[in-house]
């Protein structure tokens, strides 16, 4: 992935008469944080030349919408309203997949439907040559052409279905278990306990409850299995992961649970926001409403570096976000700072749409005064 990523300008190739969204754009132009980001390029699939053959070229859009040639020496196939992988159709709208071609430099990013988010993103695809994904939750992953010509495939399902051995439902979760995980720590009433979370939340953020799609959410006995089975090489360090309806929890950590948790709500009832300290701000306010020792802690950690709160840091992406654990805590109170100036419902509605900037302006309002005016009272 990062040879692929070594150059100055990438083709995104879309399929004829297929328009890109804007925030597919977006997404696209921001995956790359560890380099300066190369220059996006867009043509149509009839519109490439000979010459255009010898650039770095992403595959983007609806596999069935592309012509057969284009995926002539990839192992996905064409069929209608979707892609082939290994004898097994994927047609759902929620289906997608990941590819990196031996020589790398084609990449294929393939989703059926357009209102899903682009999932490979947030698995940051790339220590496998391949992913297919169903929503949120990776199908496939290794790599199908080893310098010795095997191919080397993780079946998930399978694999999960080998390590979690008990499954608890609720209104709002399935919690699945581990083989080895220690049944006295696990009771029937847990789904209950865990559901009025969700209801409280909900009420503090004056959001009813209805159409939250039940989470899946996945408890492991280390970290390292965790990122195993979400594809995470470890030199990361990944306790827990939201992936939409979709969690992965280290042990039994009801901190880390909720924490995932809040953002699995946020997203399905308000919305995501793309940006690192507005989504962690914004779940880390929440902690706010269930202890009141959770602000004063965040505060005194706030004070304790006052210096890192930014308009830089406001604006960091992933790679300059989460680079201190201590910005979680800054981005918790300096939203709580945002809402109590323009209330809750505004600050809804912006993140929702990721127009927080639009909104301040509307209020005569700037990050920079903001940040003045909350260093000075807190």
């Amino acid at each position: 992935m990062l040879h692929f990523y070594d150059a100055d300008t990438i083709l995104v190739v879309l399929p004829d008469d297929y328009m890109i969204k804007e925030s597919d754009t977006h997404a696209l132009e921001n995956f790359v944080f560890w380099k300066d980001k190369p220059i996006y390029t867009y043509k149509h699939e009839s519109e490439l030349q000979t010459m255009d053959t010898l650039k770095r070229i992403q595959f983007f859009g609806p596999a069935y919408k592309f012509s057969p040639k284009t995926f002539s020496d990839i192992p996905f196939q064409i069929i209608e309203d979707g892609f082939e992988f290994k004898g097994r159709r994927f047609c759902k709208a929620q289906d997608a997949f990941y590819y990196m071609h031996p020589s790398g430099k084609r990449i294929y990013t393939c989703r059926n439907g357009e209102d899903h988010p682009l999932v490979y993103i947030g698995f940051l695809a790339g220590a496998y040559q391949l992913y297919v994904f169903h929503g949120n939750e990776i199908i496939y992953s290794g790599n199908d052409a080893l310098p010795s010509g095997e191919s080397r495939l993780n079946d998930m399902d399978k694999l999960r279905d080998n390590y979690f051995c008990r499954s608890i439902n609720s209104r709002y979760f399935k919690l699945h278990f581990p083989c080895t995980f220690a049944l006295d720590s696990v009771h029937d009433s847990l789904g209950t306990e865990l559901d009025d979370y969700v209801n409280q939340l909900c009420h503090h953020l004056n959001m009813d409850t209805t159409n939250i799609q039940r989470i899946n959410t996945y408890f492991y006995t280390s970290r390292e299995e965790l990122q195993y089975f979400i594809a995470a090489p470890l030199w990361q360090t990944i306790y827990g992961k939201s992936f939409g309806d979709i969690n992965h929890i280290t042990g039994f950590d009801l901190a880390t649970f909720k924490h995932e948790t809040g953002h699995s709500i946020i997203g399905a009832k308000i919305g995501f926001n793309p940006s690192p300290f507005f989504m962690e701000g914004f779940r880390q306010f929440t902690d706010y409403f269930f202890n009141e020792a959770a602000y004063t802690n965040d505060l005194k950690a706030f004070g304790d570096n006052r210096k890192l709160l930014t308009p830089a840091l406001i604006s960091a992406e992933n790679v300059g976000f989460f680079k201190d654990m201590v910005n979680y805590s800054i981005s918790g109170v300096f939203i709580a700072y945002i809402i109590e100036k323009v209330g809750l419902e505004a600050f809804k509605a912006a993140y929702a749409e990721n127009k927080i900037d639009e909104m301040m302006k509307q209020k005569d309002l700037s990050l920079e005064h903001l940040i003045e005016g909350f260093k000075k009272v807190k």
